[in-house]
């Protein structure tokens, strides 16, 4: 099978830049745009920079193609240095004529000195769909992540978000709650190359947003999501294949450190909740946390502060689910979670029993957690905190 695709992806840059070379650019209404919006104004600005490398290592649309990837990376001008502004950039990366990869900046944006910001992004997403009009649109977000937690919930830190850019001493972020409205436009699919994004609370918000989500419901390594196998797995085929590049993101992470990831289908999340919620309310004199706590499956491991994130369907089971209560959520899990991969560890942590989603167990010790999740969309339909 590799040598197979390496055949196909040597034929492919070979005819897509012998295209390239005989007509001129698209013009029109494009049929697919994959978007990366990259927040690295943080310490992962290097690592962020090596995700534009890797989108380039494999198969890329030519420019008369009616696909296109689209860059927008922020990052200091040199390593550290969080007080000097520099310019967020725009980017499209293609295969030139020559056969070779190309990253052409297509704009710069003087004016925005924040990216990790819900107004940037949705000001960076309609100026993309008004100079490159497409039939579908998909992202990949990359940055840091904490899952879904209260703002301010330590030391005036906000946690509950996504991006962290660095000013100064300070930080911005864009809060979760304020991400679906940051979008402006339906997508097919978002990756979320952020940590702890695998919550069900994530996926239940952007249900409205997306129809494929991918996420992490583990932290994940620097290197990030598979960026060189990206552009593949999106335009090789008539659908974006991510069962596929899924695979190859375990396939990496079980000789790299180790991972999760899992493929959400926002379409099926309904009848997850409403199995769920009936198990919750059948089963509610068994929510102890102090039991549950120490049998349920984690997502986290033993030296993160992040220790609020466990296995939704491992939860179920340990509340005392029956048999045909399980079989019920199995079904809607198979649905809403089509495919999910975990390597055997990740740090101390072993990951034995895993569905792919996250769920928060409430702490009678944590009063503004149980709280601030008594407030969620998806904790109205399923009343796991009271």
């Amino acid at each position: 099978m590799r040598r197979i695709r390496t055949y196909l992806l040597l034929l492919a840059t070979v005819l897509l830049a012998a295209c390239d070379g005989l007509d001129r650019p698209f013009e029109g209404t494009f049929d697919q745009v994959l978007i990366y919006y990259g927040m690295g104004y943080n310490d992962l600005q290097s690592n962020l920079r090596q995700n534009i490398q890797d989108l380039q290592r494999d198969v890329l649309p030519a420019l008369r193609n009616d696909k296109a990837i689209l860059a927008f990376l922020h990052t200091p001008a040199s390593p550290g240095d969080y007080d000097t502004p520099n310019p967020p950039v725009l980017m499209r990366i293609y295969r030139g004529r020559d056969g070779k990869p190309v990253c052409d900046t297509l704009r710069t944006y003087p004016d925005i000195t924040v990216s990790a910001s819900a107004e940037s992004l949705r000001r960076v997403m309609n100026e993309i769909r008004e100079e490159f009009p497409a039939r579908r649109y998909g992202m990949i977000v990359s940055s840091h992540g904490s899952g879904w937690l209260p703002p301010d919930y330590k030391n005036n830190k906000q946690l509950s978000a996504i991006g962290e850019q660095r000013v100064g001493t300070g930080e911005r972020w864009i809060e979760l709650p304020d991400l679906p409205a940051a979008i402006p436009y339906h997508l097919d699919y978002l990756i979320l190359d952020v940590c702890l994004s695998g919550c069900v609370e994530v996926a239940w918000e952007l249900r409205d947003v997306t129809d494929q989500l991918i996420i992490s419901p583990a932290e994940i390594r620097r290197a990030g999501m598979g960026y060189s196998i990206l552009s593949w797995d999106v335009f090789a085929y008539a659908e974006p294949d991510f069962h596929t590049y899924c695979r190859q993101f375990y396939d990496y992470y079980v000789d790299n450190g180790g991972g999760t990831i899992a493929l959400v289908d926002c379409k099926q999340l309904e009848p997850l909740a409403e199995a769920f919620r009936d198990i919750v309310e059948a089963h509610r004199s068994a929510l102890n946390y102090n039991t549950l706590s120490r049998s349920v499956q984690r997502y986290f491991y033993s030296t993160t502060p992040l220790t609020f994130f466990y296995d939704l369907r491992d939860l179920a089971a340990q509340l005392g689910a029956s048999p045909d209560e399980l079989a019920r959520l199995d079904a809607a899990l198979a649905a809403a979670v089509p495919c999910h991969y975990e390597t055997d560890t990740f740090f101390d942590l072993r990951l034995e029993r895993c569905c792919g989603l996250s769920v928060y167990l409430p702490d009678p010790s944590r009063p503004t957690m149980n709280s601030y999740y008594k407030t969620l969309d998806w904790n109205k339909v399923v009343g796991l905190v009271q």
